[in-house]
């Protein structure tokens, strides 16, 4: 269990779509009785913004991506720090977005918590699913680029897309900007099990990376997994993407098309999940190999088994995950993009003009409440 007599940091920074969300969502089920034996994991109110989403962006400077103006998250990377500076244990510092910091960054970063007990913990799983996985969650991230595009843009590593993918996801970079300055024992590798084992050996592994026993603390629900969709879905999503054209932006777009749209309303979809073609695979293979070989040179911590960073290709023939059947290729399709997306734009209407209607309730009653107090004061 974490010590009390030692002021200990744990950062983990992600990969992106390694099980970051359910190792964040089984630390929350478990908040009062690891903050009991010392473990903190700082988060904020129901309903708020998560504060370590806002240090990252604050860390990243990415905030106007996600729809938040600098005053919203200028200082958060400095008060979550200053809360673990402050906590006599180990605090846990999770959050994805942090996985493609700049060297920079990270610098920033680290000097906050200069002195104390720093720990980096990174999770990962294989290179085949990982690529598959980023180019969904742009999809639910708004972007209609079919898989093809997405890939052979990966590939070549030249535009911002390129670019992004590599920063979040080449694990040893990731490992080397991070690590910069760490022995290599505080720097962890967190390796997932191959797809359809029991996540909740990722959580002990996690578990063990940041330095608690996992028994007595279980994880969260196999539901607690970023929820992902099938082949027909992603389809149907990109083509929402394409009708909205930039007009939903964000905070509004996750609110509504992630979390309602792809999470709530397509991901129970029964249609089959995107996998890797099978001739892309010998395209991965050397580097992932490459990967273990140099994390094995870096002498990191490694929780699990590094072979299973190398994808195995699949025993049976699976499809593309830019094909669909030609009955997902009808006008009804067309049609029900841009009907979802013109309900979507209604949507976001009509709640920015509640939430208008609601302040001027409010300036009212502030002006009702400054008339009462000089009418009072006028008949004293």
């Amino acid at each position: 269990m974490a010590r009390r007599d030692v002021h200990t940091v744990v950062l983990h920074v992600g990969l992106p779509k390694s099980g970051t969300t359910y190792l964040q969502r089984s630390l929350e089920a478990n908040a009062v009785a690891l903050g009991d034996r010392g473990v903190l994991h700082p988060r904020g109110r129901a309903g708020g913004d998560d504060p370590v989403f806002r240090a990252a962006l604050d860390l990243r400077g990415n905030h106007k991506a996600w729809g938040r103006r600098r005053a919203d998250v200028d200082g958060a990377w400095d008060q979550v720090c200053s809360l673990a500076r402050a906590h006599v244990g180990t605090t846990v510092i999770s959050h994805e977005l942090l996985a493609a910091a700049s060297r920079r960054q990270v610098v920033a970063a680290t000097t906050m918590l200069k002195d104390l007990d720093l720990h980096v913990v990174v999770t990962a799983r294989d290179l085949a699913r990982q690529l598959v996985a980023e180019w969904q969650e742009g999809v639910k991230h708004g972007r209609a680029v079919p898989f093809a595009e997405y890939q052979q843009r990966v590939a070549r590593g030249e535009d911002a897309l390129g670019r992004h993918f590599h920063a979040a996801q080449d694990l040893p970079d990731v490992l080397a900007r991070w690590g910069h300055g760490l022995p290599p024992d505080r720097v962890h590798v967190v390796v997932a099990e191959p797809e359809g084992a029991d996540p909740s050996r990722l959580w002990a592994r996690f578990a063990q990376a940041v330095g608690f026993d996992p028994d007595g603390y279980p994880p969260a629900a196999p539901d607690a997994l970023n929820p992902s969709l099938g082949v027909a879905e992603i389809d149907l999503l990109r083509r929402v993407n394409t009708a909205l054209d930039g007009r939903l932006r964000q905070p509004a777009y996750g609110r509504l098309v992630k979390h309602r749209l792809a999470h709530t309303v397509l991901s129970p979809s029964a249609s089959p999940r995107p996998r890797l073609p099978l001739p892309l695979h010998d395209d991965l293979v050397p580097v992932a190999e490459r990967w273990v070989k140099e994390i094995q040179k870096a002498g990191y911590a490694v929780h699990g088994d590094l072979e299973h960073l190398v994808p195995v290709p699949p025993r049976e023939t699976v499809p593309h995950p830019d094909h669909v059947t030609p009955e997902t290729r009808d006008t009804e399709v067309d049609v029900a993009a841009t009907a979802i997306a013109a309900l979507l734009l209604d949507l976001e209407a009509a709640e920015a003009r509640a939430e208008e209607r609601d302040e001027k309730r409010r300036s009212w009653k502030k002006r009702a409440k400054k008339l009462r107090v000089r009418l009072a004061e006028l008949t004293d």
